[in-house]
This record gives C-alpha cells, sequence and structure tokens, in this order.
C-alpha cells in the first residue's frame, strides 16, 4: 500500500470510529396509507399491497404458496400491512431499507440486510430466481413478476462482501459457471489469452466458456458499451462495487428476449438506486507473502422524498502490481524441480550464435557466447559448442497494478401518480500500468561492427540475444474511461399495464502504450549493419557501437536508449447509443392466472473507432493499426406468459401449469436479419417440488472488429511436406460474415421439501449447439494449413508460370491497394493462397450439469446456512472447420474444468457472523495426457455488526481471507512457460483484507 493511501485509511477509520461514537437522530416515523385488499392467496394480497403502497416487497415464491391472506382495512405503515397479511403464517418480514421488504422464514433471526438475499454464498443460489420483485423486472423476463423457467443465479452486494471479493469483477468470475481462460487481467499477461483484444486489462465474463463476447452483460436492463480492440465484450472491471444492489445471472440463451451476444447468458448489473442515509467503507489488504497490496474507500450518500429519491456514490480502488518472479509457478520457466521441462530459451544475454539446420531447415542453436569481462574482443576459440539459456519470464508482471475512481448517481420523480421519470450516470477512469516481457532478437552481424566475433571465422554470424537483463521488459501503460447515462420514463397505466421507455449512450474509451521496445531498424545502425542514417541523431562512430558478444556488464547507455526507442500506441473507442419502448400487463384473466404480455422495440447505434501508432520499424512513427466501423440496429419482441393452472384451479398431480413464449426480430444494417423465438414450461406436480424447461435459439451478430478489420495481403512461406511454398495470404475482416447461431435447452427442478423447512435442491441440465462460429482458423495453423483436410477450403494451390489464369489471379492480388507484396516476388514464384480472414466455420457443443442446495437451520438458537454449487460440464466439443473433426475439451488445461464446486456455510451469534467457503477445480488432463491435480482452496471471513442503538449503531467491520491455507496451483507443465493453468487458477495466493462500513 502507498505510504499515503495508507495514512488516508487510517485516519478515516479513526474518524469513523469518532463520530460513532456520537449519538445519532432517531429516524422519522414511517407513514400510513390507507389501505383496502380483500382476502384472498397470498401473493395476490402482497402484489396489491405493493402496488398501493409503492414499495419493493422481495420473497421467494415457494415461501408463499397455497397461503391465504386475510382482508385487510385501515391506516397501516407498509411493514405494519405485510406483518398484518402473514399473522400466523411462519413467515416474517424485514425491512431492508425504505421502502424494501423482504419476507424470510419466522424462525431464522438473519440481519435484515442479509436477508435481502438469503443464498448469501455467492454461487449458491438455486437455478430459478429465489426472489420475485414485484415491482421490477427480473432478468429472463420483460414481465414485471414473471418467475420463468430459465435457471437463474441472484447475489447482492452483502453475498460478493462475504466472499471477501474486492471488485463486482472478481466476484462474477468466481461463479462456477463462469471461465477465467479470456479477457481477465492476467491471462493476457501470462499468454494463456489468445484473443488478443484486450490490451487494456479489462475483465470481462465468459459463462459456460462460451466466450465473452457470447455473455451479454446489462446494467439495469442496458446495453453497456463495447470494450477491447474489436469492440466485442463489456468491461465489467469499470463497475463500482459500492453502487451495485444485486446481480442477476441468467444461465441460458435468451436472445429471444435481450437479441445478439445472449448465447451463453445474460448478466443484468442492478445498481443501488433507493437509499435514506449515508454509508462509509473502507478496505484494505493484501497479500501473506507481501505483495498485491490494495485499498478501496467508497462513500454513499442517498435521501428519499414524498416523491422521489437521488444517490451519488463514489468509489476509490488502488492495487499494486505482481511481478511474476513472485510466485514461482509464474516466473519460473525451468521447470524440472517439480517434474517439468526446462523451457528456458536461447534468447539470452550472453547470446547464443544459431545456424541453419540442414535436417530440420531452421535455426538452431550452435555456440555459447562466453561471459567474459567487459570490452572482451573474443576469439573463435572463446566460444563453446552449444548455447545459453535464460528465464525469460523473469521481469514481467502477471498482474497489473490498478487504480479505479468511478461515481455514479441516481435520480427519480415522480410527475403525478401515474408517471415517474429517471436517470443515470456513470463514470470510471481505470488506470493500470505493467511490465511485460522483453524484446530479443535475432541479430545478423557482420565484421563492420568493431565487436565482431566468429567461433568458425565465417563473413556473418546470427546472434539470439535478449534485452531482458540491460533493458528489463516493455513497458506497458493505459487508461480507460467509461462513461453511461440514461433517462427513463415509467408510466402506469389502467387494467395494471406499465409503459417503460428510455435512452441511454455508453462509451467506452481506452488508450495503450507499450514502449521500451527495441527498434530492429535502428539497432541495424547501432550494430553498423546499415551506414548512419541522417534522420536520426544517432553515430554509431562517435556515440558507440552495440556489442552482440557482450557477456558481463552492459552496453553503453547512449546506445540502449536509443535502439529501445520503439514503441506502440492504441486509441479505441467503442460507443453504444440505445432507444427502447416496451409495455407489460394482463391481457387476460385464465382459469390458473392472468395472461401476461410484454411488447417492445428497440433501436441502437454502435460504433468502433481504433487507431494508433507504431514506431517498432523505420526511423520515424507511422499511423499503425486502425479499425473502423459503425452500424445500426432495430428490433422488435413479443413474450406471453401463460398460467394454465394455478391456485384457483390446481388439482391433484398439477399444483401448477405455465407456458411461456418469446420471439424476436433483430435487423442489423450490415449483417441482416436475425429471428430468434424461445419456450419455456414451468410445472409443479406438487407442492414442494417444480420441473422446468427452456428451448431457444440466439445467435451473435459479427462484431464491428471481425466486419471491419484492415484487409491485407501478404508474402508469407508456407510449409507442405517438405517443401517450403511461397504463398499470398489473405488477413483481416470480412465484410460477408453472417450472425453465429445456436441451439440451446435447459431443463430442471426444483425441491422444497415441507418436511424440511428452509431447504431448497435446484438441478438443471444444460445444452447449447453453437455454429457458425466466426474465427481464423486459417490463420492459428499457419502450419498445416496447405496440407490438413481440415483446412482445404481455405487454400488454393495455383502454378502462375503455367496457367494464365492462375498468373492474371496472383497479379491482381499483388497489385491490390491492401497488398504488401509490391516489388518483393515476381508473381510466378507463388504457388499457393490462404485465404486467413475472419470466416464462419467453427462449432461448439457444451453440455453439462448444474446442481445447488440452500439449507437454513437453527445450532442452538442460533441461524446456520448451508450453501453449495456444482457445475459439471460433461461435452466441450469444439470443431475448427466443417470439415474438422471434434474435438472434448471439457477438463483440458486451458479450457473450462469439468467440475467447480463451492460450498458456504454461515453461523450467526447475535452480532458475529463466521464464514467458512470451500472451493474445488477439479483435475485437468494436459495436451500430453499428463492429469493436473485437483485444486481446493479454502475461504474464511469473520464480521461483526453494532448492535441497534449503541453507540457504535451502523458499523460493521469483516476480516476476510482468501485461500486461507496459502495452497499453490497444482502443477501443470504449460508450453506458455508457466507451472500452473491460469485459465483454471488464481496466481494471487492467500490474501487478507480488512472492511469498516459505517452506515450514517
Amino acid at each position: 500500500m502507498k505510504p499515503v493511501l495508507g495514512a488516508l485509511l487510517i485516519g478515516a477509520s479513526v474518524a469513523i470510529l469518532a463520530a460513532a461514537a456520537t449519538p445519532t437522530s432517531a429516524t422519522a416515523a414511517e407513514p400510513t396509507i390507507a389501505l383496502n385488499l380483500p382476502a384472498g392467496p397470498m401473493q395476490k394480497s402482497l402484489v396489491a399491497l405493493a402496488t398501493q403502497a409503492d414499495v419493493k416487497i422481495l420473497f421467494e415464491m415457494d415461501l408463499v404458496a397455497g397461503l391465504t391472506a386475510p382482508a385487510l382495512q385501515g391506516q397501516f405503515t407498509p411493514r405494519q400491512a405485510v406483518e398484518r397479511l402473514l399473522a400466523g403464517s411462519g413467515v416474517a418480514v424485514d425491512q431492508v431499507r425504505p421502502g424494501v421488504l423482504v419476507l424470510r422464514p419466522a424462525r431464522l433471526g438473519a440481519s435484515a440486510e442479509a436477508a435481502a438475499f438469503p443464498g448469501g454464498a455467492l454461487g449458491g443460489e438455486p437455478a430459478q430466481a429465489d426472489e420475485t420483485l414485484l415491482s421490477e423486472v427480473v432478468v429472463g423476463s420483460h414481465i414485471r413478476g414473471a418467475q420463468g423457467a430459465s435457471p437463474i443465479v441472484t447475489f447482492d452486494r452483502n453475498a460478493i462482501d462475504q466472499g471477501g471479493y474486492a471488485t463486482l469483477a472478481d466476484a462474477l468470475t468466481a461463479l462456477p459457471q463462469a471461465f477465467g481462460g479470456s479477457v481477465s487481467d492476467d491471462t493476457g499477461a501470462t499468454g494463456a489469452d489468445t484473443t488478443g483484444v484486450n490490451t487494456a486489462r479489462a475483465t470481462a465474463v465468459n459463462l459456460r466458456g462460451l466466450g465473452a463476447d457470447s455473455t451479454l452483460v446489462l446494467v439495469d436492463g442496458r446495453r453497456m458499451a463495447g470494450a477491447g480492440l474489436k469492440g466485442d465484450f463489456a468491461d465489467v472491471s469499470s463497475l463500482p462495487l459500492v453502487a451495485v444492489e444485486r446481480v442477476e445471472v441468467l444461465l441460458d440463451g435468451a436472445s429471444a428476449l435481450y437479441g445478439s451476444d445472449a448465447v451463453g447468458g445474460v448478466v443484468n448489473i442492478v445498481m443501488r438506486k433507493d437509499y435514506e442515509g449515508a454509508e462509509t467503507r473502507l478496505t484494505a489488504g493484501g497479500s501473506t507473502r507481501g505483495d498485491l497490496r490494495q485499498v478501496s474507500i467508497a462513500q454513499t450518500f442517498g435521501t428519499r422524498w414524498a416523491s422521489g429519491h437521488a444517490l451519488i456514490s463514489y468509489e476509490h480502488q488502488d492495487r499494486e502490481a505482481l511481478a511474476g518472479r513472485r510466485r514461482w509457478y509464474a516466473g519460473q520457466t525451468d521447470l524440472r524441480p517439480w517434474g517439468g521441462t526446462d523451457q528456458r530459451r536461447y534468447y539470452a544475454k550472453p547470446g547464443t550464435v544459431v545456424s541453419f539446420d540442414p535436417v530440420s531447415g531452421a535455426l538452431a542453436p550452435a555456440y555459447a557466447i562466453p561471459n567474459s569481462a567487459p570490452g572482451t574482443v573474443l576469439r573463435a576459440s572463446d566460444f563453446t559448442a552449444g548455447q545459453n539459456l535464460e528465464n525469460w519470464r523473469a521481469g514481467y508482471d502477471v498482474l497489473p497494478a490498478q487504480r479505479r475512481d468511478s461515481v455514479f448517481l441516481a435520480a427519480s420523480q415522480d410527475l403525478g401518480a401515474q408517471v415517474t421519470v429517471s436517470g443515470d450516470l456513470r463514470y470510471s477512469d481505470r488506470r493500470f500500468h505493467a511490465t511485460g516481457l522483453a524484446s530479443d532478437s535475432l541479430i545478423f552481424v557482420t565484421p563492420d561492427n568493431p565487436w565482431y566475433a566468429s567461433p568458425t571465422n565465417a563473413p556473418s554470424e546470427i546472434v539470439a540475444y535478449s534485452f531482458l537483463d540491460e533493458l528489463g521488459g516493455v513497458r506497458s501503460r493505459g487508461s480507460v474511461r467509461s462513461l453511461a447515462a440514461s433517462v427513463g420514463l415509467e408510466a402506469r397505466l389502467p387494467h395494471d399495464w406499465r409503459l417503460t421507455t428510455y435512452v441511454a449512450h455508453a462509451e467506452d474509451l481506452s488508450h495503450t502504450r507499450g514502449d521500451n521496445v527495441v527498434n530492429p531498424t535502428l539497432l541495424d545502425e547501432a550494430l553498423g549493419a546499415t551506414p548512419d542514417d541522417p534522420a536520426t541523431a544517432f553515430s554509431a562512430a562517435r556515440d558507440g557501437y552495440f556489442n552482440p558478444f557482450i557477456g558481463q556488464g552492459a552496453n553503453s547507455r547512449t546506445v540502449l536508449d536509443f535502439i529501445r526507442s520503439g514503441y506502440e500506441t492504441r486509441r479505441t473507442l467503442g460507443e453504444t447509443d440505445s432507444f427502447s419502448l416496451q409495455a407489460d400487463g394482463a391481457l387476460a384473466t385464465l382459469p390458473g392466472g392472468p395472461l401476461q404480455a410484454a411488447v417492445g422495440v428497440q433501436f441502437r447505434r454502435e460504433r468502433l473507432d481504433t487507431g494508433g501508432t507504431s514506431f517498432v520499424g523505420g526511423t520515424a512513427p507511422r499511423a499503425g493499426f486502425s479499425r473502423k466501423g459503425e452500424r445500426t440496429v432495430s428490433a422488435g419482441f413479443v413474450e406471453l406468459r401463460v398460467p394454465l393452472v394455478g391456485d384457483a384451479n390446481r388439482r391433484a398431480g398439477i399444483e401448477r401449469l405455465e407456458l411461456s413464449a418469446a420471439g424476436r426480430i433483430e435487423s442489423y444494417d450490415d449483417v441482416g436479419t436475425s429471428t430468434v423465438p424461445k419456450f419455456g414450461l414451468v410445472w409443479k406436480p406438487i407442492g414442494d417440488l417444480t420441473v422446468r424447461g427452456t428451448y431457444g435459439r440466439a445467435f451473435r451478430a459479427p462484431s464491428l472488429g471481425e466486419l471491419n478489420d484492415r484487409f491485407l495481403i501478404t508474402p508469407v512461406f508456407l510449409t507442405r511436406g517438405a517443401d517450403t511454398v511461397l504463398s499470398l495470404l489473405l488477413f483481416g475482416g470480412n465484410p460477408e460474415l453472417k450472425p453465429e447461431t445456436a441451439k440451446t435447452w435447459t431443463a430442471g427442478f426444483d425441491w422444497t421439501p415441507q418436511a424440511l423447512p428452509g431447504l431448497k435442491v435446484s438441478a438443471s441440465t444444460f445444452e447449447t449447439r453453437f455454429k457458425d462460429r466466426i474465427g481464423q482458423p486459417a490463420n492459428d495453423n499457419l502450419g498445416i494449413v496447405l496440407t490438413a483436410d481440415e483446412f482445404a477450403a481455405f487454400r488454393r494451390f495455383v502454378d502462375p508460370a503455367g496457367n494464365a489464369s492462375d498468373l492474371a489471379l496472383v497479379q491482381g492480388l499483388i497489385d491490390d491497394p491492401a497488398s504488401r507484396a509490391k516489388g518483393l516476388f515476381p508473381a510466378v514464384a507463388y504457388g499457393a493462397i490462404a485465404d486467413a480472414r475472419y470466416v464462419n466455420t467453427a462449432a461448439l457443443t457444451v453440455r453439462g450439469v448444474d446442481l445447488s442446495a440452500r439449507y437454513g437451520l437453527s445450532l442452538h438458537g442460533d441461524p446456520l446456512d448451508l450453501d453449495a454449487s456444482l457445475t459439471w460440464l460433461t461435452d466441450f466439443k469444439r470443431q475448427t472447420t466443417a470439415a474438422a473433426r471434434p474435438v472434448d475439451l471439457a477438463g483440458q488445461t486451458g479450457s473450462p474444468a469439468d467440475l467447480r464446486l463451492r460450498l458456504t456455510a454461515t453461523w450467526t451469534h447475535g452480532p458475529l457472523a463466521a464464514t467458512g467457503t470451500v472451493n474445488r477445480v477439479g483435475d485437468l488432463q494436459a495436451e500430453t495426457g499428463e492429469r493436473v491435480a485437483s485444486w481446493t482452496t479454502v475461504d474464511a471471513q469473520v464480521r461483526w455488526t453494532a448492535a441497534a442503538n449503541s453507540r457504535l449503531e451502523g458499523l460493521t467491520a469483516a476480516l476476510s481471507v482468501t485461500n486461507l491455507f496459502d495452497r499453490d496451483p497444482p502443477f501443470y507443465n504449460s508450453p506458455l512457460g508457466l507451472g500452473y493453468d491460469p485459465a483454471n487458477a488464481d496466481p494471487g495466493g492467500r490474501r487478507v483484507s480488512l472492511q469498516l462500513t459505517k452506515a450514517w
């Protein structure tokens, strides 16, 4: 922790405790309202009460199933009214904050805030929504209060705090259903993330391993801006945890409801908007190995008045970098002590003289340059046969330093009795810096360099050289500014219909820079391989020559500063502008309940603008990477909820029977129109068992990056058996792409046995068949693209010397404005054309089971809550092209683990609560067939809450330990030069944090 931040935290903590000693004023009396509710089903009475009192009531559907509410007339506060309705039912009510009431089993004495989402443990919620928000729409449906057939996980900020997570991003990626192998702040540094789009060290959610671009992330139902170089994922690291009320995760395809990207599922982050008072949060912690120190400071102010409310939240977070060398499994490439291989490289200092191997056709190490004293001019006899080796991961950061400042504002105002307007603004400024891998080079040296030496007295040599010792790693740093704003209107229409509309804007602007990069053009000048260039201020004769044969010491600072002046910059702007208009309500009354519908239209504009400069070659910077695209999208949807059997007409074997259907048409001005349906079934054969299932189709539209990536034609030498073939490689975007499509199924049950009150067991099976997936199979397999059968569609052999049409084709490609082949080789020299552009060609089938259970019981009069959540992936079959054989990657290193388990127990004793969590990742299989052991870690937390009406009322202190026993990830001899699998393990080690929260 930086000294100033540590001092700030200590000072603020003292200020909180001092202020807490001052008695607070009493809360104003809650107003009463006139109510007139007839007797009837409890759920219906609660709906009517929530509407008349304008409050939110949260409860489990099963908690009130079969209960009858008495008639209620008179003046009551909302809480008094609910208590009257629930009298003698065994159900109690807690008021978590003004205007929000939560129902729970009466015998459980949990705190009000924790009771809001009784599952508590992250990932421990059952596979169906446990709470019905009577006045809100929950993810998975556009119909208020609908409890659909899709599996849903919900958790709130209290559950995140209970898990000891420092950020919302950490909590989301820890879900058993999430895969951390791409788009995170560590997988990019280790090389595990092969997408290459996350230069700004963002964090995305990747449900089921289907891809971060196939998981739709919403904030209060609004789309986030596209992030990354292709603008194809949502960066959740920009969201302030202090402003989050709850998170809803739909574990099912939902394009029929939400459109593109909702293939793996939907994450809806509901922000806290209705709060009375102030809240201060201070968190400090770090690794017990003396690194990863971090601090978080947050402040919220909220107020309510008779016709509205407003809130503002600010959060600052600061985390230091984690150097790879601080963890043996992340910073050591000689893995022999742990049973692995030596993956050090012969690019080293001192360097290695390499030569052409006629057998393999490649360069191979030949002689080791001696570790001689500075200034030594070598002789042939000084060299020894062999190679020098270097730990090339010795100087990089596996996690970057991150600093984020976020602000969230929200307000709502009633305009009369029927109309409410609301608005919100979210801004985040995230800065990061990290050290990457060092530059290395194959250096061609001749006697023009005064330090030249040859072990064989040859006229030239090639030296494999690493700049790690002299320059360190490439330095990367950047900033990401995220902005989102929306204005909405809600109108309560006759017959309980409701109209909602909003306009929203979201943008994600990133600037990144990588410097301390060796420029090969300048290196050649410093070597003397090229004459002094008047375009540079450097002169080798005056300033010194670079010595590639150096042993001890280093080249002069003047020379090093000259050659390391290379850099690259990127600027990426993703924008999304949205408009939505929808209405929902009852169409008719059926014997089983109201026939409800939602209908709406939506429009949005998406924009991507990426550019930059490059100075990694030549003597002057030039415009580098460029990608621009814009499109408009229009959509219409309809959703129906058809209750065939309900409380009024239930019968033996059919307590409840409900059908749901949804359809959406989404039209793009660049890739056409997609029409997708979804159907659901909920059947309750007996009072404590609910069976559910869904079928739907989903899609993902090509990203603006995949459509508009710069088209290039470049020459490349490719292998064809024992031959090397000069080929033309077509690379870049493809405007002919079509949407990826998927079929999704889920089936499951929820069991709440009356014989064991407080127990809920849920299970869901899922299957997603994803086809026409977009990829670059030729580019990803250049070594076999000319030989493997599965890539036959992406190659064409040509004979320009003997075929006139082939000659015309090749010459046309050479002359194309996008070609980089002009003047390099004659057309008759080419023998093949390979298409490495983005294409619709891959397929992926994912199947598995989600299991969860929750049991609330009493232990010696104290509440004990038990949660379990398990995801078992039975199939993860990937097919790279239509002609390729599907390969099952479930449980393979670098792919989703086939088993992820989380068990949590929370015991509450008065003001104290203790939580223990067991996390398990199943064993994996390496590509060599070797087994990678399973990984089990334990987290713990102790929380103390000051008693009500005490001098410290409103103060909570929590001590959290992640990875309590400091277990290293299981050893894996990774070809990335790592001792663990970054896709399925966390490099942080044991971390301890202390959090103080004071509600004023």
